[in-house]
């Protein structure tokens, strides 16, 4: 999601020249992809770019990559390609800025402390974001917690490109709250 580092590990010539090709090109667009091998790479379907800040290539079994997620973009061709000027499969997008607008949210108090609750159980599980401002704008708060918590959940991809393209963060907020009223640990039930 934008306004973070992520990581990747991977291996191959496909993943290799994909990575070069990235570096040539200044950027790469990241695609959502679920536990099917389903990806979001049809027309109009959201994707985030991101720029490539560091690769380590050698210390461990896979290559990791690092990269910084700048911002959103809508994909413009019906289909991936393949570019012989990159070696590589090519996707097409245009930059768009997601819920431009974005009032504040009633009900996000339960949402940030149970995001709050599972950072706290699962470090790994924390992001790094690129600005580290403690006082944000309230906004971009909604923003952040409706995207982080579309990272979190196993939702399929259709729900979550669905609640994306939605006009404003309002209905992305009223689907988690009723994901985390149905919880057991939110109710408090035993399992």
């Amino acid at each position: 999601m934008p306004q973070r580092f992520a990581r990747m590990k991977g291996q191959g010539v496909v993943f290799i020249a994909s990575l070069r090709a990235a570096e040539k090109a200044g950027g790469v667009w990241l695609a959502f992809q679920d536990s099917d091998g389903n990806s979001a790479v049809q027309a109009n379907d959201l994707v985030s770019f991101a720029q490539v800040s560091h690769i380590d290539w050698l210390s461990k079994a896979q290559i990791e990559v690092e990269f910084k997620v700048l911002h959103w973009g809508k994909v413009t061709s019906g289909k991936p390609g393949f570019s012989s000027t990159w070696v590589s499969p090519t996707l097409c997008a245009d930059k768009i800025e997601l819920w431009p607008n974005t009032s504040i949210q009633k009900n996000t108090a339960a949402l940030q402390s149970a995001l709050a609750n599972i950072n706290l159980q699962y470090p790994e599980l924390q992001t790094a974001n690129l600005e580290q401002s403690v006082q944000s704008v309230q906004s971009e708060q909604v923003k952040n917690l409706c995207w982080r918590w579309l990272e979190l959940l196993p939702l399929p991809i259709c729900t979550k490109q669905r609640l994306l393209k939605s006009p404003s963060a309002s209905l992305c907020i009223r689907y988690l709250g009723f994901i985390l009223r149905q919880s057991d640990r939110f109710t408090h039930l035993a399992r």
